[in-house]
């Protein structure tokens, strides 16, 4: 199979976590991420269409987080319970988005 992404997946450490900033609740964890979305493996309902601001929590840049703005744009609930759903970044300021290109770049060379 043919990969079509723009930008290069890389999977950060397990543990990395996502918390939706409005309810300050953890609502999943990161798959894997690139540098215009991310993989989210949650206990939650998510569905295509809702927009969130999130903070990462990713291990390899502890303590600092990454808040941006994201939209699901699918969505898969599994009989595990579990749903994974993709998102897109839809806002990021340059400072977090700096640290999402160095930790991308750091994963993919590793």
């Amino acid at each position: 199979m043919v990969e079509k992404r723009a930008h290069q997946r890389v999977h950060p450490a397990t543990g990395s976590e996502v918390s939706n900033v409005m309810t300050e609740k953890n609502i999943g964890r990161v798959v894997d991420i690139s540098q215009n979305g991310f993989l989210l493996s949650s206990r939650e309902s998510v569905k295509p269409g809702m927009i969130l601001q999130l903070s990462l929590r990713l291990k390899e840049l502890a303590p600092k987080t990454i808040e941006l703005g994201a939209e699901c744009i699918w969505s898969d609930h599994q009989d595990s319970g579990l749903t994974f759903a993709g998102f897109q970044i839809i806002d990021i300021g340059k400072i977090d988005e700096q640290l999402l290109t160095t930790v991308v770049q750091q994963l993919a060379v590793d």
